[in-house]
Order: structure tokens, then C-alpha cells, then sequence
């Protein structure tokens, strides 16, 4: 063969190579680094428990306009919790490579049972896909593997104590917003609290006129009388957005939802309407066995939550509170 054919063959053979790079083989990067340089790019997150090789649960956290983030496009996500774990995804790290002999069995293991981690960023394209493993003896690191790969790490947060795989929750509650509601003062349009029993009839309606608020009983349907206005800016100067709840408390209190919904009148309603015309009403019902909180929900959406009275107790005003005061002569 001559040289000049040598040359052919070869140029055609790194032809085909760079054709075979640049179409079919896909690039995923090095199979250490489980880590993602920039939180603010991501855009989506799968999350999906596996035991036995059989699927448990999977969640989906996307993110929304103003990077606010919702978990399986139906609920508003935590804002503190998707911080903090995006905050993880970036600074976890390999602790050490799973010794050779380990190898075999960590894989083995992961097979069957893992966290499948898949990663996006804002444009669609994939930036992570890994798979999170049982914890070392020491409980300071799990076993990651890429999807990708057959070969297995040891993967920790530094100067965290603990292992990472409790970031990676899987429960639908454990991340949405215990949300309450989200409200601005000055976007308020009438603020409605009622009381049962109110025999001293301080159950009171305020409604924004103009640059007034007008004071009505609740079961007042017109009229009322101007509120006092300094008291009135103290209590809308209270609402300053999100407000939360404890706790989803349904899973704690089986029925307890469904008694208090066909058995049991509230003892204060909170009902809020922005000037936009949305309106929120929480119900809560005081619970006999803890003096800490209330139990309640948002209706027309039921769903059972606790409220603490030090969260809650600052807007159940009376209606006295809100009347102007008679000057002494």
C-alpha cells in the first residue's frame, strides 16, 4: 500500500471519527463531579425514589416566572427549602472513590435501590443525572454513581455533619409552601374577621373608601362608620406578605379534618380580599389537647394545617379596637 493511500485511509477513518463524535456519542462530563456550578441556571429537578427496582414516589420541582418554584406543576414550593438545596446541589462533593473491591457490591445495591437525580437548566437541556445510594458506616456520605457510569463515590457536603441523601426528599409536603396567604397592606381592599361565639359582638368588616376604611359589623350588609385611621394603618401595616402555617397536619390527624368540616363551626374566620378582587378565608378551629395553636384550612380548599396563636393571634382584632375614640371634655 502506498503512502498516499495511507493518507486517504487515515483522513477518511478521522472523518468518520469526528462524524461519530459530533453526532452520535454524547459527552457527559467527568463522573466525579456530581456538583452544579450555578444554582441560578437550573431550571428543573426530578427527584424519584426506586426500592427493590420498583418506583416508590417521584417529585418534580420546575421553576415559574420570578423564579419562584412549583413541586409537581401543581403546589408552590418552599422558598427556604429550594434555597437551601440548591445550595447543595453546588457544594456537594466527592469525599473519595468507593475502594475496587467495593465496587461490585455498591453497585449491586444501588441497582436496587437509589434516588435517581435528573438535572435541567432553564433551557431544557440536561445537566445532571446521577443515582444516590445507602450511606457509608460512618453517616457522613452517600454512594453516588452516574447514570452514565459503573463506577461508584462516596459524596458528602463539606462541613456538613450528616449525610446528603436527607436533601433529597421525596414526600410531596416536606416541600411545598405551608402558605397561608400573601398579602400586602396597601393591596387590601376589606379584611373580614368574625367570631363564634361573639356575643360582645366585636366580629368587624373593614373596607377600603378612598383613602378611608370604613368599620362594619359582620353582619352589618351596608353602611358602618369611619374606622379610627391610625389604628386601622397599625393593623394593615401587619400584613407584609407571607404569612405560614405549622404544618400540613392531615397525615398527624386522620378525620380530624372531616369532623371539624361537618361538626364543628370555627371559632374565627379570617376572610381577605386584595383590591383586585382575590379573596382568602381561613377558618380555625382552637384544639382542646395544645393551647399553642389552632387547627384550620383555606376554604374552599380543604386541607387540615396548625396555626400557632404567635403567628395568627396579631390579626384577630375586635371591632372595638377600630372605633374612634369620644374625646373628654
Amino acid at each position: 500500500m502506498s503512502k498516499k493511500t495511507t493518507f486517504v485511509l487515515l483522513g477518511a477513518l478521522i472523518l468518520l471519527l469526528g462524524g461519530y463524535f459530533a453526532f452520535f456519542y454524547k459527552w457527559h462530563g467527568p463522573d466525579n463531579e456530581f456538583f452544579i456550578t450555578d444554582p441560578n441556571a437550573v431550571g428543573k429537578i426530578e427527584i424519584e425514589k426506586f426500592a427493590m427496582s420498583a418506583s416508590q414516589e417521584k417529585i418534580v420541582l420546575e421553576v415559574q416566572k420570578g423564579d419562584a418554584w412549583t413541586v409537581n406543576g401543581q403546589y408552590p414550593a418552599s422558598e427556604s427549602k429550594m434555597k437551601d438545596f440548591l445550595k447543595t446541589l453546588q457544594e456537594i462533593r466527592v469525599l473519595q472513590p468507593i475502594e475496587p473491591k467495593g465496587q461490585g457490591p455498591a453497585l449491586s445495591l444501588l441497582k436496587r435501590n437509589h434516588i435517581h437525580v435528573r438535572i435541567w437548566d432553564r433551557q431544557g437541556s440536561e445537566l445532571k443525572d446521577y443515582l444516590i445510594g445507602a450511606t457509608n458506616s460512618t453517616q457522613t456520605a452517600n454512594v453516588f454513581k452516574m447514570d452514565y457510569s459503573d463506577k461508584c463515590y462516596l459524596v458528602t457536603k463539606p462541613a456538613m455533619q450528616g449525610y446528603v441523601s436527607i436533601f433529597y426528599a421525596t414526600d410531596l409536603l416536606s416541600w411545598r409552601e405551608k402558605l397561608l396567604w400573601n398579602v400586602a397592606g396597601n393591596d387590601l381592599a376589606e379584611i373580614a374577621v368574625t367570631y363564634v361565639p361573639d356575643s360582645l359582638n366585636e366580629s368587624f368588616v373593614l373596607k377600603r373608601e378612598g383613602l378611608d376604611w370604613m368599620l362594619a359589623a359582620a353582619n352589618q350588609e351596608n353602611g358602618g362608620v369611619k374606622a379610627e385611621q391610625n389604628r386601622v394603618n397599625a393593623y394593615t401595616g401587619l400584613f407584609e406578605g407571607k404569612v405560614f402555617a405549622e404544618s400540613f397536619a392531615d397525615a398527624a390527624f386522620p378525620g380530624i379534618l372531616d369532623s371539624l368540616s361537618h361538626k364543628r363551626t370555627p371559632e374565627a374566620r379570617i376572610r381577605l380580599t386584595t383590591q383586585d378582587q382575590q379573596s382568602t378565608e381561613l377558618l380555625l378551629f382552637a384544639r382542646p389537647e395544645n393551647s399553642n395553636g389552632f387547627f384550620g384550612y383555606l376554604a374552599p380548599a380543604k386541607e387540615l394545617m396548625t396555626v400557632q396563636h404567635f403567628v395568627i393571634d396579631k390579626y384577630l382584632k375586635r371591632r372595638s379596637y377600630f372605633m374612634q375614640q369620644t374625646q373628654q371634655p
